[in-house]
C-alpha cells in the first residue's frame, strides 16, 4: 500500500519531470527514485528539494562550458606550439572531457595529443590538460606529481582546463604544483550544501541530509564528499553527496540493520 501512495504522490508532484531530468544521466535506472528515497528516511518535501536543485551536466552544457574557458583565455589557446590532452587515466574523465573539446572547438587535430606522445613536444610548449572537475584538488595534485611530471619535459608550459572547480581546489592545486588553472564554473561555498554559506536548504534540512550520507562513511577515512548535488552525464564526481553514487556499499541503518545502499546515480569511474 505504501508503494502505491508513493507512487500516486510522485505522480502527482511531477515526477515525470524529474525522471526526464535523471534520464540524462548514464546509468541512471528508470523508475528507482521512491526506492532511493526510501532508503533515506527523509520526507518528501525534502527530497523533492534536493531533486530539483540536483545539476546534471548534459553534453550541451559542458561544451557550452568549454567555449566559455577557451573565449575567455583566446592568448593561450592561440599560441604556435599550444596542446591538448586528456588528464587523468586513459579512458577515463579526462578523455570524455577532450572527446567533448574536440568536438566543439574548431582545432587541428595534430594538436589533440595521447598522454604517451607529450615528451615528444617541442621545447617550452604549451600543454592543456583537460578534466571535469577539481574538487578539494587532491587527486589532482597527486596524479600531477606521481604522472604528469614523469612524462613531461621542464620546459614546457602546464595548464590544467576543467569544467567546474572549487576554490580551495584550485588553490590547493596552483600552490602545490606548477600548473595554472583554467576553471570554467566555480564552485563556491554556497555550492557546497553542507555550509552555511549555502540557503538551499535550512539548518536543521542540512542536519538530516548529512546524517544520512554519513551512514555511507568509513569512520576515519578520508572523504572527499563536498556537499556537491552534482553530476556529468557519464559520471558523478565523488565530491558529490554519497547518498547520490555509492551504489553496493555496505551500512548498518538507524536501527543498526545491515543492509546494502542502492545508489541514484551509481557511480561509473
Amino acid at each position: 500500500m505504501r508503494e502505491l501512495i508513493d507512487k500516486i504522490y510522485f505522480l502527482w508532484k511531477d515526477g515525470k519531470s524529474l525522471e526526464a531530468k535523471f534520464a540524462s544521466y548514464q546509468g541512471y535506472k528508470h523508475n528507482s527514485i521512491i526506492q532511493w528515497k526510501n532508503q533515506t528516511g527523509l520526507p518528501w518535501s525534502l527530497i523533492f528539494k534536493i531533486l530539483s536543485n540536483f545539476e546534471i551536466y548534459t553534453a550541451p552544457k559542458i561544451r557550452s562550458t568549454i567555449r566559455q574557458i577557451v573565449y575567455d583565455n583566446e592568448d593561450i589557446f592561440s599560441k604556435e606550439n599550444c596542446f591538448i590532452t586528456g588528464f587523468g587515466n586513459a579512458g577515463k574523465s579526462g578523455d570524455i572531457i577532450l572527446y567533448d573539446f574536440s568536438h566543439t572547438i574548431e582545432v587541428n587535430q595534430s594538436k589533440i595529443k595521447k598522454t604517451w606522445e607529450l615528451n615528444s613536444l617541442p621545447e617550452g610548449s604549451t600543454i592543456i590538460f583537460v578534466e571535469d572537475i577539481i574538487g578539494t584538488g587532491t587527486q589532482s595534485v597527486d596524479f600531477i606529481h606521481n604522472k604528469v611530471n614523469q612524462i613531461i619535459k621542464p620546459s614546457h608550459i602546464p595548464y590544467l582546463l576543467s569544467l567546474c572547480a572549487t576554490t580551495k581546489g584550485i588553490e590547493n592545486v596552483t600552490e602545490n604544483t606548477h600548473f595554472t588553472v583554467l576553471p570554467g564554473i566555480i564552485l563556491g561555498e554556497e555550492h557546497q550544501h553542507y555550509t552555511e554559506q549555502s540557503k538551499v536548504f535550512s539548518a536543521k534540512e542540512k542536519e538530516k541530509i548529512k546524517s544520512v550520507n554519513d551512514m555511507l562513511k568509513n569512520s576515519g577515512s578520508f572523504d572527499f564528499d563536498l556537499g556537491l548535488m552534482l553530476a556529468f552525464y557519464f559520471t558523478i564526481p565523488n565530491n558529490s553527496m554519497p547518498i547520490f553514487w555509492k551504489d553496493g556499499y555496505s551500512y548498518s541503518d538507524n536501527k543498526g540493520q545491515k543492509k546494502q545502499w542502492n545508489a541514484l546515480l551509481p557511480r561509473r569511474f
